[in-house]
């Protein structure tokens, strides 16, 4: 006597969908928060050539997304501190937001800043989960190919000496110097 592993469907036929103890065994954990990777995702070049310090920041806004039960996405926060106490080093933080953006895992939904005497965080939302408008995902990491990440790559090297010099002409402590008409 064989024994049935999927229950059937309206036709009679197996669904593909596994119940009974073994549904339980095969899925997430009770009362544990979770979010779908799919293979898709996990096989795409983006997701494939992310920077450790990129994975960290992914991974701070997964566990702020469970943290809120999978309903704010579009108003994560990630702050410098709480990434460098997940392990990413401070100095490269704004490097792996950016290869987030181009890759195509997040979308920056508020630009954070300092202004006004505060220190604003941004805000994000993951593109390969629904938004807390329970709009679908985007999944902009589909639109990246192997061939424009290798080129957005070999030109980082290049935007990080362009900011340096850049950086390096700044004296510190210096007044700005601007002219108030009346």
């Amino acid at each position: 006597m064989s024994r049935k592993h999927t229950s059937p469907n309206a036709t009679g036929r197996s669904s593909g969908k596994v119940g009974g103890w073994r549904g339980k065994r095969l899925g997430p954990p009770k009362g544990e928060p979770w979010i779908p990777l799919t293979r898709e995702l996990l096989t795409s070049p983006s997701w494939r050539s992310q920077s450790i310090n990129c994975r960290r920041l992914i991974d701070a806004l997964s566990i702020e997304h469970m943290n809120h039960a999978g309903t704010e996405n579009g108003n994560l926060i990630a702050t410098y501190d709480q990434l460098v106490a997940l392990g990413a080093s401070r100095t490269y933080i704004r490097a792996a937001i950016e290869e987030a953006e181009f890759l195509g895992l997040i979308e920056r939904t508020i630009p954070g800043g300092r202004w006004a005497g505060s220190n604003q965080p941004s805000r994000y939302r993951l593109t390969f989960l629904p938004d807390r408008d329970y709009s679908p995902p985007t999944n902009d990491w589909k639109r990246r190919t192997a061939d424009q990440i290798a080129d957005w790559k070999a030109g980082r090297t290049k935007r990080r000496a362009a900011r340096k010099a850049y950086r390096e002409k700044q004296i510190p402590g210096q007044q700005l110097s601007t002219t108030v008409v009346h």
